[in-house]
């Protein structure tokens, strides 16, 4: 779904569609016509837009693919379908244990968007949560006999996190310059947004900025959701400040349909922060379903947003 922002920037909404363990094309556009064009239909939408949970698996087969890329673009437009977004999922840790392998997906992920995107859409993006962190959490005890003992096994267990800081950096930091190579070649720009998640380096705004302290801000930004900024114990408000204050943009939103009052409330400060003002700051949003949509609808129109972008689509034969 399109829609547009006051300040006449066209902000996109999409709906996840966890297609993680499908492993070719074919059992993806069944998946598709299963569970996906029945919503377009139901909501009556010329062209829904779609983020797409590719697994390693299909991501390295399209992406060392430009001909299934191609087809697979072809038959997203016959059902008036369209990708502006990707998404890793919310565990992506890799079956080996490899932060390289994290690293080559979301390459991979970012070598299909490009040829996935709509001719009319200037820009792309990847939503991703870091993998686990190997680093079991530091303990505490009140008993002095275990003491000694639990400071050694402290210390040692902060040296391993600096040291999978220090690879997580430099990672990133590849992961741009990637990024930009990418762009080079084709023309198009992919930006990846990380969000928080426990049990990873990144629990928050703050270790965002240092995740991102070595890497391209042009390339790589945060994604910010109510339930995060809520696990975080920040509010949107002081997550945007310390983005901005490290030159790093918001790249992606993540909605819902919360039932938690509390949780509601801060999704409603998100959106008015983000895009309640004089310009949008972000223009790609990612709702976990169609009813989730139906429920954010309301929401993304109080802060001002609404159809009128909504557009044909490219290739589909019809006026434009």
């Amino acid at each position: 779904m399109r829609l547009r922002h006051p300040d006449g920037q066209t902000v996109h909404v999409a709906t996840v569609v966890s297609v993680e363990n499908v492993k070719d094309v074919r059992a993806l556009l069944k998946t598709l016509d299963a569970r996906v064009v029945p919503q377009r239909q139901r909501l009556f939408a010329d062209v829904l837009s779609v983020s797409l949970r590719l697994g390693p698996v299909l991501a390295a087969t399209l992406a060392s693919s430009l001909g299934l890329r191609q087809r697979l673009r072809h038959e997203l437009a016959t059902r008036r379908l369209e990708v502006v977004t990707l998404d890793t999922g919310p565990d992506v840790t890799p079956a080996d244990g490899s932060w390289r392998t994290w690293w080559m997906h979301t390459l991979d992920l970012a070598r299909v968007l490009v040829d996935l995107l709509p001719e009319d859409s200037a820009h792309g993006s990847i939503s991703t949560t870091l993998p686990r962190s190997a680093v079991p959490a530091l303990t505490a005890t009140g008993d002095e006999a275990d003491a000694e003992t639990d400071s050694a096994a402290d210390e040692a267990r902060r040296e391993l996190r600096e040291r999978e800081w220090q690879v997580a950096t430099r990672l990133m930091a590849d992961l741009s310059g990637g990024l930009t190579e990418i762009a080079w070649h084709t023309g198009r720009l992919v930006r990846v947004a990380v969000e928080a998640a426990p049990k990873t380096l990144v629990t928050g705004s703050q270790d965002v900025v240092r995740l991102l302290e070595r890497a391209d801000p042009a390339r790589i930004g945060a994604c910010l959701s109510a339930a995060q900024l809520a696990d975080a114990k920040e509010s949107p408000a002081q997550a945007l400040t310390r983005l901005r204050r490290a030159r790093l943009s918001v790249v992606k939103l993540r909605l819902g349909h919360h039932a938690d009052d509390d949780l509601a409330a801060v999704a409603r400060s998100m959106l008015a922060a983000v895009l309640g003002g004089v310009h949008a700051g972000c223009d790609h949003l990612e709702v976990d379903g169609t009813e989730e949509l139906d429920a954010a609808r309301d929401e993304l129109s109080v802060v001002g947003l609404d159809g009128a972008a909504d557009r044909p689509m490219p290739g589909v034969g019809r006026a434009g």
